[in-house]
């Protein structure tokens, strides 16, 4: 009788070893992807932390709004087709209207010099240069009206955004 109670025992021991290292490989694993995904989350959020615009509105016509995106940050943002995004929004006849535009790059400069580049073979803008943009409402949207206040909000690929307002003369 006293060796069955050995060997039941023993079994039980062997299980609840058996357990509690399942449980602790299972806790190991789901711990490291908690960590690897709080690693991404840090790496993504330290990335948009180095990036940094300014956004201002240099001409504004009936369906097109002219405006310089200025890179102050200290990493380049791309101008691939499709990578970034301009909202603008108005106040025509007393309603705001945003509206989600498309966007043509004029020119690549570094701010505050004569020095210029082609967007064709320069499509980015480094660290302090900047880009002239000319950004056409879609179609069916209603004309700017005179007088009427515009925000532009240039969206960039890695999610940071720049804000500037202006009136049409």
């Amino acid at each position: 009788m006293s060796l069955s109670n050995t060997i039941t025992a023993s079994i039980v021991l062997i299980g609840v070893l058996a357990l509690i290292g399942s449980a602790t490989v299972s806790l190991m694993a789901v711990l490291n992807g908690y960590i690897s995904v709080w690693t991404g989350v840090t790496e993504a959020e330290r990335v948009r932390l180095d990036i940094r615009l300014q956004l201002s509105i240099t001409n504004v016509g009936d369906r097109t709004v002219e405006a310089t995106v200025r890179n102050t940050g200290s990493r380049t943002i791309f101008l691939t087709p499709g990578w970034n995004d301009v909202i603008i929004a108005y106040n025509a006849s007393g309603d705001w209207k945003p509206f989600l535009s498309s966007f043509t790059v004029v020119e690549i400069r570094v701010a505050d010099s004569e020095c210029s580049f082609q967007p064709s073979t320069h499509p980015y803008v480094n660290p302090g240069e900047e880009a002239v943009i000319i950004v056409q409402l879609p179609d069916g949207a209603p004309d700017i009206l005179s007088g009427s206040p515009i925000i532009a909000v240039f969206v960039s690929h890695y999610g940071v955004s720049a804000v500037a307002e202006a009136v049409k003369p």
